[in-house]
């Protein structure tokens, strides 16, 4: 009886105490909200004869406000109204449409307070997290969530990082800060997933890190100065578990930096200075943030050897940067593969070379270097393995291929072994398929 009566003190204690951190807690959010809302701005850009609202927050003393870009693009007049009701006007020092973030200054001089950015690559699924932003142009409104997810690609634009949050975004809330529950920006609202344009618990905001670095060239440059290597990675699918995923090599511009530095299609990246090669968008996005002429040291697998080399990040030139911002495909796999057909003429198809041993028949297009699949045997294990017409390819068991008559070479080397490796070229990945030569 001593024993239960003190077990039940210990645990109505234990709840007393979880009740009191609570309260505590609570009360301290309410604290942080009162002391950042002050920093954060409607927005108001008039545009010929509509009017765009969205929101913003003030990230200087001296009066320079984050939003997005969507928000003022076009705007012939700024207004920033803080929810003390000072009404600011402001101009545009520069916007960035690839990330979709604007920097704005106050035209009034005012020693304004400025709230803070935090580390967003420490930010974790799980973390707490709250909005303040301007939905349907009521002013400032709060909403509160945690982070979803990390490193969202939506289509939106050749840079996509998002942080993930189902804290309710709204029309309104574009541009806006999302905050950590120490009051310090974790990333700038930008985006929602909806059918009908009302948070549906799925919004997106542009990490602070990625942010700071945005502000720093359009304060700098207003615009934004990208690095530039030259070249275009895909991501490699393999049986073998030290090449699966891995980069490689699936394109590269003349004169380019990459091609200076000695680099070839084809390479399989092990190292490309502090870059990450976890996936080609990332990858594009830390080079793209890399300052002009800074020196990267480069190790690749190239038919099976280790080559190093280095290489200078260059200004990525306009034709290069336009072509980043190109949208990204939304065709089905089904129509791709068709257009891929529709593309092999007549002649392309006359030129064709049939492979009994792999049970398929290709092109090979000498301009480009590689070859496309005209036709594969049904119930084949090329077939099995998901090869199909339009698919392409230039190397077998790790080399390069140059032409037919070597392919045919390498068909029968592969043979002592019964196994080919072909790195086939197919939509935003290069697969490893390796092929039964019984």
């Amino acid at each position: 009886m001593f024993k239960a009566s003190k077990y039940l003190l210990c645990a109505v204690v234990t709840f007393a105490t979880l009740t009191a951190q609570a309260q505590v807690q609570e009360k301290t959010l309410e604290y942080v909200i009162a002391d950042v809302n002050p920093s954060v701005v409607s927005i108001v850009a008039d545009k010929n004869d509509s009017q765009a609202l969205g929101a913003g927050v003030i990230i200087g003393a001296d009066g320079y406000i984050v939003t997005n870009a969507h928000v003022i693009e076009n705007a012939d007049k700024i207004t920033a109204l803080t929810v003390e009701d000072e009404i600011y006007e402001a101009d545009v020092i520069g916007f960035d449409v690839k990330t979709d973030i604007a920097l704005l200054k106050a035209k009034q001089p005012k020693d304004f307070d400025p709230a803070l950015f935090a580390d967003s690559d420490a930010v974790r699924v799980g973390n707490r997290v709250f909005a303040i932003g301007n939905p349907y142009g009521l002013g400032n409104s709060v909403s509160a969530g945690i982070i979803s997810a990390k490193e969202r690609d939506i289509d939106k634009g050749p840079y996509d990082n998002f942080l993930q949050t189902d804290a309710s975004i709204n029309q309104g809330n574009s541009g806006g800060p999302l905050f950590n529950m120490d009051g310090e920006i974790v990333g700038i609202n930008t985006a929602i997933f909806s059918t009908d344009g009302s948070n549906t618990g799925v919004g997106f905001a542009t990490p602070s890190n990625q942010v700071q670095w945005i502000v720093s060239q359009l304060k700098a440059h207003g615009k934004v100065v990208r690095g530039w290597l030259g070249i275009g990675v895909q991501k490699m699918r393999s049986s073998d578990p030290i090449q699966k995923n891995k980069l490689i090599i699936a394109s590269m511009t003349e004169d380019s930096p990459a091609a200076k530095a000695g680099l070839k299609v084809g390479d399989i990246l092990e190292q490309v200075g502090d870059l990450s090669l976890k996936n080609p968008r990332i990858f594009s996005m830390q080079t793209s943030q890399k300052s002009i002429n800074t020196k990267l040291p480069v190790k690749v697998l190239r038919d099976n050897e280790l080559v190093e080399t280095e290489v200078v990040v260059s200004v990525m030139p306009t034709a290069a940067e336009e072509k980043t911002s190109e949208t990204k495909d939304e065709m089905s796999d089904d129509i791709q593969i068709d257009l891929e057909k529709k593309a092999l003429d007549a002649e392309k198809l006359k030129k064709a070379v049939e492979f009994p041993e792999l049970n398929f028949s290709a092109f090979y297009d000498e301009e480009n270097g590689y070859f496309i699949v005209t036709d594969v045997k049904n119930d084949s294990d090329a077939s099995r393995k998901g090869i199909v017409i339009g698919d392409k390819f230039n190397m077998a068991n790790g080399k390069k291929i140059f032409g037919v008559e070597d392919f045919k070479i390498k068909i029968k080397q592969a043979q002592e072994i019964k196994r080919l490796e072909l790195q086939v070229i197919c939509a935003d990945t290069v697969d490893i398929i390796t092929l039964n030569l019984d």
